[in-house]
């Protein structure tokens, strides 16, 4: 059963900010055609950087996650990571980043750029050296303003600096200095970094031999990747098919693939609205991906229930407090509670269990919460559980990412 949406505490966070627009010069928000491209890419993170802050000696500010149970849970970075991870992080950027984007004026890291990097990618670096470029995004008042007018925001420079980045980095970092061989990358976006993941694949990966040889994996959550139904990709002629040579992943071993989804917590026996921004296809004979990360590691089928693993960022990563608990995610996680541990996560295991459903036009994660981890105001969001997409289920994630990379690398 399909029902009509609202915009509750979720989503409050990014209409908040579309106030903020008419203060913004015109310039701010609507100069993607005068900018052009950076001189050099600016990074986040990068093996180079002096303070790189996905490295392996500045990370958690304890140094170490907790599980809920109080039972420390050491995070080893390895000295030599068997891969890399190349980062697109997603709308963070309250105003854009410079303010005025004009010519090649390069953007700044930032410190919410800076927490989300490390709440949603950071535990990444268990498998792979992290490469983050900082990007002149959309920003949130540029997003909220088309959410109410109901007009795209414009991600062309965005997507423009992220392409220069890559190509920076397969230039420059992707031969391995030790061995001379290429290294196997995992791409890994969320929302606006998913779409301008989507847009390099499409342009420079997909169909290209020497890419997509080093390709061990995409993950592209929260950016609606969409598939002919009961395919995996379009198969090289499909135009309504997000990709045409990189498919789905279908098992924990698959690499050189797509894993996606959205994630919701429905109502039992109801569908995200037609209004939802997530999970509905353009066109009939077509489907949003959804690929549960925990059943490919089970193996089990793809619409089954599985207890998801959990890593919820602690207040500590993002530098939360007394009056703003969420710290530099406060815009973005309105309404979330997160956990106030003296460490950088707490690890809850099947709490939250996830199931990929299709039903009314719609295909998205269903999250069941048998442990009051998600504030009720997502039930009614046309954003579902956005924020945590990669959170409910980062576990597992990581866990798939390492072997993906070991099976690419035994090729």
């Amino acid at each position: 059963m399909m029902r009509t949406r609202t915009y509750p505490a979720l989503a409050a966070g990014l209409l908040l900010v579309s106030g903020l627009v008419a203060a913004v010069p015109a310039s701010a928000t609507s100069a993607a055609s005068a900018a052009s491209p950076l001189a050099a890419p600016v990074w986040l993170c990068n093996p180079a950087l002096a303070n790189d802050p996905c490295g392996p000696t500045v990370h958690y500010p304890s140094g170490k996650t907790e599980d809920v149970g109080a039972v420390d849970e050491p995070f080893q970075i390895p000295a030599v990571p068997p891969v890399d991870c190349f980062y697109v992080y997603p709308t963070i950027d309250t105003l854009a980043n410079p303010l005025l984007q004009v010519g090649s004026l390069p953007p700044t890291p930032t410190d919410a750029e800076t927490a989300v990097t490390l709440a949603q990618a950071e535990r990444f670096a268990g498998t792979c050296r992290m490469f983050v470029p900082v990007y002149r995004q959309a920003p949130l008042s540029e997003v909220a303003l088309g959410v109410v007018l109901k007009s795209p925001a414009d991600l062309a420079t965005g997507e423009m600096d992220v392409a220069q980045a890559w190509q920076d980095y397969w230039a420059h970092d992707n031969v391995d200095p030790a061995t001379g061989q290429r290294r196997g990358v995992i791409l890994i976006g969320h929302s606006q970094g998913s779409a301008d993941l989507i847009t390099l694949i499409q342009n420079q990966i997909d169909g290209n031999p020497a890419m997509q040889r080093q390709l061990v994996g995409a993950y592209l959550l929260g950016g609606n990747v969409q598939v002919p139904v009961g395919k995996a990709d379009g198969g090289g002629t499909d135009a309504g098919s997000t990709f045409q040579h990189i498919p789905l992943c279908s098992n924990d071993t698959a690499f050189g693939c797509v894993v996606a989804y959205s994630s919701y917590n429905e109502p039992a026996g109801q569908a995200p609205g037609a209004t939802a921004v997530f999970g509905r296809a353009t066109g009939a004979g077509y489907q949003i991906a959804c690929t549960n990360p925990h059943a490919l590691l089970a193996g089990a089928a793809p619409d089954s229930q599985q207890p998801l693993d959990t890593y919820l960022p602690s207040r500590q990563l993002v530098d939360g407090n007394a009056l703003l608990p969420n710290g530099n995610l406060a815009v973005v996680a309105a309404g979330y509670t997160l956990p106030d541990v003296p460490a950088g996560f707490a690890h809850f295991r099947g709490e939250l269990l996830g199931q990929c459903e299709n039903q009314d036009g719609a295909s998205w994660l269903e999250l069941t919460d048998l442990g009051g981890l998600l504030p009720t105001s997502t039930q009614t969001s046309d954003l579902g559980t956005h924020v945590v997409d990669y959170n409910v289920a980062l576990g597992d994630l990581t866990t798939l990412a390492a072997r993906q990379a070991a099976a690419w690398a035994a090729q």
